[in-house]
């Protein structure tokens, strides 16, 4: 049946991106508790019946999407090969994301402005500010840095998304949430991003100052891999 031009609304959409290691999904109540979140923001029902599509993964590793539109819930599966969690360098990015806009604080189908920051940055990964000039996060991974023995992260309220990974270091760590400057990135000793697909990333550059300190990213890792190891292990 043809529908009508009203119908067509390709940026209302929202998704999560969960990673399975042999058939099992990490961090799956996690997920679906972020993405009913993100669908009633938009006023979508995440109709997801975890359970069922869960029995129905096959034994692999790889990428599980879950997408959320006007036309219901679907889920995509693609083998893939372990993310590398090599370290990374970082440039800052001309595109802005607004602190207030749905596409920065959810993973919303509309994608293109992260998309964007990508492809325009000579690095594998690029910052992103916000309208006040203030870190949001990076294109494709939440951010933290630590100076001295404090750690630090963008507000949601900035403009960058909840995440699942972002959500496991506050949960273990004393954190300082807020909105900073670039500067006070840059003035860090160390700096990671978190991203469900990779893990915990460290970063060995912004623009052109190098760093080799990832002493407290290596403990967040350790922990982390532990935590995926647990939940293989428990299914």
């Amino acid at each position: 049946m043809t529908k009508t031009a009203g119908d067509f609304a390709p940026w209302l959409g929202v998704f999560e991106t969960v990673r399975v290691v042999d058939g099992v999904p990490l961090f799956a109540t996690e997920h679906a508790a972020e993405l009913v979140r993100s669908a009633s923001m938009l006023g979508l029902n995440a109709n997801l019946d975890l359970r069922k599509e869960r029995a129905e993964l096959p034994r692999q590793s790889g990428r599980w999407r879950w997408i959320v539109t006007t036309e219901g819930t679907t889920t995509l599966f693609s083998e893939e090969p372990e993310a590398s969690a090599e370290p990374l360098a970082l440039l800052v990015s001309l595109v802005r994301v607004g602190s207030h806009n749905w596409d920065a604080r959810f993973k919303t189908v509309s994608y293109l402005t992260h998309a964007q920051a990508v492809k325009m940055s000579a690095a594998s990964e690029a910052i992103l500010l916000n309208e006040h000039g203030k870190v949001a996060s990076a294109a494709r991974a939440n951010l933290f840095w630590r100076r001295g023995e404090r750690l630090f992260t963008p507000a949601h309220e900035a403009g960058c998304r909840q995440g699942v990974v972002r959500g496991f270091v506050l949960g273990r760590r004393e954190v300082e949430v807020g909105h900073f400057s670039l500067d006070d990135l840059l003035a860090a000793d160390e700096i990671f991003l978190t991203n469900s697909m990779r893990g915990i990333v460290s970063v060995h550059a912004v623009e052109e100052d190098s760093r080799d300190d990832f002493s407290y990213a290596n403990v967040l890792r350790s922990e982390y891999a532990e935590a995926v190891a647990e939940q293989v292990k428990a299914a």
